[in-house]
């Protein structure tokens, strides 16, 4: 099983959690977002009851402790989305562009 955070929860996360649902073994065990009444309605519109929703992906991290972190966020934030997810030990798959130059 690989336990995943999804980081970033606006229009472009449906595709990505759409996505998760079809890769056995994939479970989404967190979702982070600056808006955290954003990251509960995902969460209720793809049934992820159990999942730790949060505004602080290193809390998120740190209470999840997955082996995977999903980015999808706007590229000025991929950075610190990057080296959280590199200080927790975690695979890192993001979206394009990497950044805005």
């Amino acid at each position: 099983m690989i336990d995943a955070v999804l980081v970033g929860c606006g229009a472009m996360s449906k595709a990505w959690l759409d996505a998760a649902r079809q890769i056995d073994g994939l479970a989404i065990v967190g979702l982070v977002d600056l808006d955290a009444d954003r990251a509960k309605a995902r969460a209720r519109e793809y049934d992820l009851g159990g999942a730790v929703i949060g505004t602080s992906l290193d809390a998120v991290l740190d209470q999840t402790r997955p082996q995977a972190v999903f980015d999808v966020v706007v590229p000025a934030a991929r950075r610190d989305v990057a080296f959280s997810a590199f200080a927790h030990h975690c695979h890192l798959l993001t979206e394009k562009p990497l950044a805005d130059s």
